[in-house]
């Protein structure tokens, strides 16, 4: 049977491979990749962000570069997967290099915790008359096309 850091190789690039970094509770097998829908994590330094999608019938892994320079704006900014409204400073940019001379880029939460923020939203929220599970089921949703635009 394969490790877990394993099966998330298999899912990745050749160049992507050399990049990632496991969090410790996956290696351990505290978190079970294939029956967890969402996991995210950051590289320690920062400045990768992994994650690993499981719609049921797939499981999509992927890596984002993060822009690790941080603004101190207070401005408001939204989230681009789940939608929160945050100030700038807990915002950051991700790029996924899709070809040697294109690459895409998406503003979320610095964290990749959208989870928490739906069920957190603090004080810059928007008003909405979603319940959290459509809040929820729309971060999923986004998440998915973002997968099947730019991650295959």
């Amino acid at each position: 049977m394969k490790s877990q850091k394993d099966f998330i190789e298999s899912l990745l690039s050749n160049k992507d491979r050399k990049r990632l970094w496991v969090l410790p509770a996956i290696t351990k097998n505290e978190i079970d990749i294939q029956a967890e829908k969402v996991i995210t994590w950051l590289h320690p330094s920062g400045h990768i962000g992994y994650v690993i999608y499981n719609n049921g019938e797939k499981i999509s892994a992927f890596m984002l570069d993060k822009l690790t320079e941080k603004s101190s704006s207070n401005k408001a900014c939204m989230c681009s997967w789940c939608l929160s409204i945050k100030p700038m400073w807990q915002m950051s940019l991700f790029s996924k290099k899709l070809s040697e001379n294109k690459s895409h880029s998406v503003i979320l939460c610095s964290d990749l915790n959208c989870l928490y923020s739906i069920g957190n939203p603090g004080m810059h929220a928007m008003r909405e008359s979603l319940t959290i599970d459509e809040k929820t089921a729309r971060y999923y949703k986004n998440l998915e096309d973002y997968i099947a635009a730019f991650i295959g």
